[in-house]
C-alpha cells in the first residue's frame, strides 16, 4: 500500500489534528488510572491510536520539528 502525498497545507492540517489528540492524551494521562471515567478511557484509546497511525506515515513524521516529535515520543505510545 502506498502512502498518500500531502501538500504543505494538508500536512499542517494533519499536524493540527494530531496535536489536538496529543493534548487530549496528555490531559487524560495526568488523571490516575483508577480515577478515569469509562468515557476518558475510551477517549484516551481513540486518541492514542490516532497518534500511532500518524506516526506510521513517513511524510508526517518527517514534517515534524524536533520539538514536536519529542512531545509525541514523551507520550510513550
Amino acid at each position: 500500500m502506498s502512502e498518500e502525498t500531502w501538500s504543505d497545507e494538508e500536512l499542517a492540517q494533519q499536524k493540527l489534528a494530531t496535536f489536538d489528540s496529543v493534548g487530549i492524551v496528555e490531559r487524560i494521562q495526568a488523571i490516575t488510572e483508577a480515577d478515569r471515567t469509562e468515557d476518558e478511557v475510551d477517549e484516551l484509546a481513540r486518541n492514542e491510536r490516532h497518534i500511532q497511525l500518524k506516526m506510521a506515515i513517513t511524510q508526517f513524521v518527517s514534517g515534524l520539528s524536533v520539538d514536536e516529535k519529542a512531545k509525541i515520543d514523551a507520550l510513550k505510545l
